[in-house]
């Protein structure tokens, strides 16, 4: 069919037939000339469509409007000097079409995709129609080579990649969150994490990692929630602790940041993308040293508290901005109750873990920490937490013969969007969101209490 696409087409295809296929983006009627642009994965071209080139496929363009699936056949022409469009990478010239298909029909929108104003609702109701325009599919074009850069990152790096099942027998993190999903006669849990297996791969390859969903049964309604997101998990051993792996993520942090510069330059351009201030390395605060520097600069005393407030992250954020140019902060030392019996404890301060957020432009994106590798101190944690290690038998054989000193990170990859794009809904960095009203479209759960940050 095609012989081009239409993003790629430029000055040096002047004089040259070519053949497009693609959506229609806009019409523009101009007396009996019709002005189409048309796109496709590359880009947007302008089609212009004269009766006297078209001949009987001319009658063909009358009934095309918005999101028809068209063929175009012409010739290359460059633009008067008057006409050139510098916003777009096609901007110098356009098709003279000479034959026309309509490939599918298309019904009128039921709405103005183009329309700065659509609600969150309307958006997510359509989304099959509004991921089309020009704006969504650059998030999501980004948000694809955010995946794709921590899958290279970590193959030089000599990490493997492992498949990890999302059907569980238990909670990872032995807590009540979990979907319960009935399993040919037994009971099982939709995976919060995948944890456990990551760190089982750790003992098998040493370095790996995993990119899939992960599900949480929490009853949340706020901005920065959803039940079902994309996890970029990591673990590897062979640590000294846990800031081998807040080493690893700045360092991959840079990586990104330059490969998204490389890969989706003009996608940033259209969704006025600012990159983050990211210094050769980013501010650390134990978690009390935090909260005595909120209660010294605020007089909001939070120092007993086992976490940070969502208020709090932001404020930190900011103070680490201002004060130190930053727009990452790690955050470590969190109580050892807080966080999973997995969680190393801090040798000189048992009471807290060798464990670490990171926080970036107010709200946490990555969780991490160094893992107890000790087969005895790992069950009697198992106990400690108040859960049965027979539950988890599976899981801990593989410490039983050999675990090296370990550690790893999960990145949530829909607030890593949303904070780099400066989107301020985790939903709009979500691809088909799913919450607690929402599975594609939204659902009745007069049994669930909305409850907000």
């Amino acid at each position: 069919m095609r012989t081009n696409t239409c993003g790629e087409l430029n000055i040096n295809h002047v004089g040259q037939e070519v053949t497009i296929t693609g959506w229609v983006q806009t019409r523009r009627n101009l007396g009996k000339i019709v002005f189409l642009d048309v796109r496709d994965r590359a880009g947007l071209v302008q089609v212009v469509c004269v009766p006297n080139d078209l001949g009987a496929d001319y009658d063909l363009v009358k009934d095309v409007h918005s999101e028809y699936v068209v063929e175009i056949k012409g010739l290359v022409n460059k633009r008067g000097a008057k006409n050139v469009n510098s916003d777009l990478a096609t901007g110098e010239i356009e098709v003279l079409a000479k034959g026309f298909k309509v490939l599918a029909k298309a019904e009128p929108l039921p709405l103005d995709l183009e329309d700065e104003k659509i609600g969150l609702d309307v958006h997510l109701d359509n989304l099959p129609l509004t991921l089309r325009t020009e704006k969504w599919r650059a998030v999501f074009k980004v948000q694809s080579e955010i995946v794709e850069a921590f899958r290279a990152f970590l193959r030089a790096e000599n990490f493997t990649e492992f498949q990890c099942p999302k059907i569980v027998g238990d909670s990872t993190e032995g807590g009540s969150n979990v979907f319960e999903i009935k399993y040919f006669d037994a009971k099982a849990y939709l995976a919060q994490s995948p944890q456990f297996y990551k760190q089982i791969m750790a003992g098998v390859f040493e370095r790996v990692f995993t990119v899939g969903n992960v599900y949480r049964a929490e009853e949340h309604a706020t901005t920065r929630h959803i039940n079902e997101y994309t996890s970029l998990d990591l673990e590897f051993g062979m640590i000294k602790d846990h800031t081998d792996v807040m080493e690893l993520e700045t360092k991959f942090l840079r990586y990104l940041l330059d490969h998204l510069d490389k890969t989706v330059a003009r996608e940033l351009k259209l969704l006025n993308y600012v990159r983050p201030e990211l210094p050769d390395k980013i501010p650390v605060f134990k978690l009390r040293e935090a909260q005595e520097l909120i209660k010294k600069e605020t007089k909001t005393d939070h120092t007993a508290e086992p976490d940070l407030e969502p208020s709090e992250e932001k404020w930190i954020c900011e103070y680490v901005k201002k004060k130190f140019k930053s727009d990452f902060v790690f955050v470590t030392h969190y109580p050892t109750v807080k966080r999973p019996m997995y969680t190393y404890p801090d040798e000189a301060d048992p009471e807290f873990t060798k464990s670490f957020d990171l926080l970036f432009r107010g709200v946490e994106v990555t969780t991490g920490g160094q893992r107890i590798n000790d087969y005895e101190q790992l069950v009697a944690n198992i106990k400690k937490w108040g859960l049965k290690p027979e539950k988890f038998e599976f899981y801990l054989e593989a410490f039983k013969y050999g675990m090296p000193p370990e550690g790893g990170l999960a990145i949530g990859l829909e607030r890593m969007t949303a904070k780099l794009l400066d989107i301020d809904n985790i939903k709009y960095a979500t691809l088909f969101p799913r919450d607690l009203n929402r599975i594609d479209l939204q659902i009745s759960l007069p049994e669930y209490k909305q409850k907000k940050d």
